[in-house]
């Protein structure tokens, strides 16, 4: 299979690494049951997660949750690969689906229904609880072979302040507002005949323009999955209105520039995941407050994040030991806490009811709502190609389009056909 294949030497460039990991880790001479974790959190998300596994460890005196952060998701992917080939995974890793569905066929995941229906799983009303289509989404031909963990959704951020300044009381909800906002905080407040206070700002962004996609009715790919959709009266719609809001009342920036320009005060207004809430808190002295994604023809949100697999060739011990961690981490209680620390959406629908959530709800005004989103948001396509080809529409269409190479029908036609030539050799 081509998807995700590692070449040779990067197997042999990481297999230092994975020899230096552990592998999967080993059941201690003292009963306690190891199990190596590997994920791509770092900042104060890896601070949030040490600490939830220290938590773990020390309520759950049998087992020792060893997190080990490969700093990014695509070191992550290339050693999660490399040991799988090697024969030393770890017993529980993060994982994008692409990436699960290439280790269900190569045989490394493990399937999850019968510790969810066993008798330390999860009851038909636990089950249920879940945000509605997370399970389906790690659910392939009816075998459950991840579980959800770190999932975010887009927000509008907002300055109150300047918003209150220019007489306006409430963020965007449609796309006409969403421009004709920007178009009024765009502003040469010192009279030397140069912007210095932009409506908006935004990185190189395709999860951007996929949910505008949405917004307009449009969809990423085709029913079957087999070729590009976005290539629509609907995808030019969307990337239009996308370079119009940026490049006329907005700036395109490179890294989080944007984000700092908002904290600064320079920019009224960004969109971002919500998890941008636990790199932005306490660096704005504003009134900020956030939103969910203003609506063109309906509403439109898609979920990002990863979710953890099981490995199959850990011994059963570390394998129930690593679902009594998943079980434990996606509880109510630990997703609500893991959710209100980091601006990660909790998995469990109770959890948005809980003590945790409801100080964070008091404290982040609109992030209540921006959570609502959850209740009819899409997940992107989970093939291997498609993985792979959405580099191709975000650095071919949007970034050709944003930085005016191309037309967004130019830039739409190109991306897609290289998106397309990656369907077709999956």
């Amino acid at each position: 299979m081509k998807r995700y294949v590692i070449a040779v030497a990067v197997v042999l460039t990481v297999a230092a690494l994975i020899a230096g990991c552990g592998g999967g880790g080993e059941e201690s001479t003292s009963g306690v049951v190891t199990v190596q974790f590997w994920h791509a959190m770092g900042g104060p998300l890896g601070d949030a997660l040490d600490e939830l596994v220290a938590e773990f460890n020390e309520t759950h005196p049998g087992i020792d949750i060893v997190s080990i952060s490969m700093g990014r998701y695509q070191a992550l992917s290339q050693k999660i690969m490399a040991a799988v080939a090697a024969g030393q995974p770890p017993v529980l890793a993060q994982a994008y689906e692409a990436w699960t569905g290439e280790l269900i066929e190569n045989g490394s995941a493990e399937p999850l229904n019968t510790y969810i229906e066993g008798a330390d799983g999860l009851t038909a009303a636990e089950i249920d609880d879940f945000v509605p289509g997370m399970l389906d989404n790690n659910s392939w031909e009816g075998t459950i072979y991840s579980f959800p963990f770190n999932k975010s959704v887009r927000a509008i951020y907002w300055n109150r302040d300047l918003f209150a300044a220019e007489g306006l009381d409430h963020a965007p909800t449609d796309w006409s507002e969403y421009e004709g906002f920007a178009r009024r905080l765009t502003k040469d407040t010192d009279g030397d005949g140069k912007i210095d206070q932009w409506g908006t700002a935004g990185q190189i962004s395709a999860w951007m323009f996929e949910n505008l996609l949405l917004q307009t009715g449009g969809q990423i790919l085709t029913d079957d999955g087999t070729a590009v959709a976005f290539d629509s009266a609907e995808g030019v719609d969307a990337l239009e209105f996308m370079v119009r809001l940026l490049t006329k009342w907005g700036k395109v920036t490179s890294g989080y520039e944007y984000q700092n320009d908002f904290q600064a005060g320079k920019v009224a207004m960004i969109e971002g995941s919500t998890v941008s809430l636990s790199f932005m808190e306490g660096k704005y002295t504003f009134d900020m407050a956030v939103a969910p994604l203003p609506e063109q023809k309906g509403k439109g949100c898609y979920v990002a994040g990863t979710n953890v697999v099981i490995f199959s060739n850990a011994s059963q011990a570390q394998k129930d030991a690593a679902w009594k961690f998943i079980k434990w981490f996606t509880s109510p209680e630990t997703t609500a806490r893991w959710a209100a620390r980091t601006g990660y959406a909790p998995v469990r629908m109770s959890a948005t009811a809980s003590e945790a959530m409801t100080a964070r709800f008091a404290e982040i005004d609109g992030l209540k709502e921006v959570l609502q989103q959850l209740e009819f948001a899409s997940y992107e396509p989970r093939s291997g190609a498609w993985y792979a080809g959405r580099k191709h529409l975000e650095e071919v269409g949007v970034e050709g389009a944003l930085r005016q190479r191309m037309t967004p029908p130019e830039a739409l036609i190109e991306a897609a056909r290289l998106v397309n030539a990656a369907l077709a050799g999956q």
